[in-house]
């Protein structure tokens, strides 16, 4: 879902950190995510789990290529744990609880107003409550609830997925669906508290995964989104500039013109379609590659491509180095420099014309077959000079409850 530009990012390092999956984050290219399928690990043998725990940090440098009026510096750091348990053999149920503390979120100089601090020093709480449950040898249902409070914003989302194994399980059909309510704080660049607005987004995604051969599969793919209600960013400015005014001392290049809220369409329609295909190269090293196409009713259109090089040199030693290309069309409603107002309008660098470069890279060890270490990095060179560099660590340890179950509760 696409929310405030913090809890954007919120989402995009957890995927990251939850699925050891690199990525940029940005306003296009975050499709809404599928929670319950990048959390949950799957059904297995009753009484046997997994606890996780991994640890994010993102870092947004802002080089001043990207919205001249403002400071987009923000800072990242996100713990994350989840605990996934099969108490039957086709049921199985998981919780993830992630914190994120999020410093100099966008526009650092709104701590300057008491009502708009949650926008210059924040903090972000998610839980995740899901549960998978298998129909027989090839159907499988699952669903869940979660919700996420920041300092202006709460979030109530549920959804759920059904999956087909087809071909003597050759390959599988998957369709998914999320909906997320959420309330938003309305409080404006200069402090003003403008009462709350809701905001409603709606995601659908069909998936098609195939074994092609022994040696290759590979999976496609869409997506549709519908968001309708608030969609601005509260703290959002636009600036009319006027040669005749003075210069501004809120604005970060002390322009001449005068602050305005930002103003977006109540709705957005987004669709994507996407693809991924690995190849195993020899047998210990695999060649993988990806793509996906967007767009959207506002009028960004994007492209994604992603090759990446994994390799096992050890049965319990593995890693991964990639390469991400990404380009964006502009917003219709977006401006660098407006001089008359607009009753549409927006200077958010993340709805601008821009392209990116990012590399990535990865290890896993797995120093028993109960425990697994893991590190992830991962560095976007963006056109717009919104720099980003993100790191996650973690470990993952699986359980047999079982024999403390039986000195419980013996038969």
């Amino acid at each position: 879902m696409l929310l405030t530009p913090r809890a954007l990012v919120a989402v995009a390092v957890s995927i990251i950190v939850l699925a050891g999956v690199n990525a940029m984050p940005s306003s296009a290219d975050d499709a809404t995510p599928d929670v319950a399928a990048a959390t949950f690990t799957g059904s297995g043998e009753a009484g046997t789990g997994s606890a996780s725990f991994r640890i994010g940090y993102y870092d947004n440098d802002d080089k001043g290529d990207g919205n001249p009026f403002l400071d987009e510096a923000l800072t990242v750091i996100e713990p994350v744990v989840i605990v996934d348990y099969n108490v039957t053999d086709r049921l199985g149920v998981y919780s993830k609880f992630s914190y994120d503390d999020v410093t100099s979120a966008s526009i650092e100089r709104l701590s300057n107003f008491s009502e708009q601090s949650g926008a210059s020093s924040d903090f972000y709480i998610g839980l995740d409550l899901g549960a998978r449950y298998e129909l027989s040898e090839n159907r499988r249902v699952g669903g869940f609830v979660g919700g996420s409070v920041e300092y202006d914003y709460t979030s109530i989302g549920f959804g759920g997925d059904f999956a087909q194994d087809l071909a003597e399980k050759n390959a599988t059909v998957k369709v998914s669906a999320n909906v997320y309510f959420d309330s938003v704080d309305v409080i404006q660049f200069n402090g003003e508290e403008d009462g709350s607005a809701n905001r409603r987004s709606y995601s659908a995604t069909v998936s098609w995964y195939q074994i092609i051969d022994k040696r290759t599969h590979a999976e496609t793919g869409a997506t549709i989104g519908v968001q309708t209600g608030f969609l601005e960013t509260a703290y959002n400015a636009v600036v009319i500039e006027d040669p005749a005014d003075a210069p501004n001392p809120n604005l970060d290049n002390r322009a001449r013109g005068t602050e305005v809220t930002e103003e977006l369409p109540g709705t957005r329609v987004r669709g994507s379609v996407f693809g991924r295909a690995r190849y195993s190269l020899l047998r210990n090293t695999a060649l993988e590659g990806g793509g996906r196409l967007y767009a959207d009713d506002w009028g960004i259109r994007s492209l994604t491509l992603e090759p990446v090089v994994r390799h096992w040199p050890l049965d319990s030693l593995g890693g991964h180095l990639g390469y991400r290309y990404y380009v964006q069309s502009a917003a219709d409603d977006h401006d660098d420099h407006f001089t008359t107002s607009k009753s549409k309008r927006t200077q958010d660098s993340d709805l601008a014309a821009f392209d990116a470069h990012g590399i990535h890279g990865g290890i896993s060890w797995m120093p028993w077959p109960s425990l697994e270490f893991n590190f992830d990095a991962g560095y976007t060179f963006r056109e717009d000079g919104l720099d980003q560099l993100m790191l996650s660590a973690g470990a993952r340890a699986s359980f047999d409850a079982r024999p403390l179950k039986r000195l419980l509760w013996p038969d």
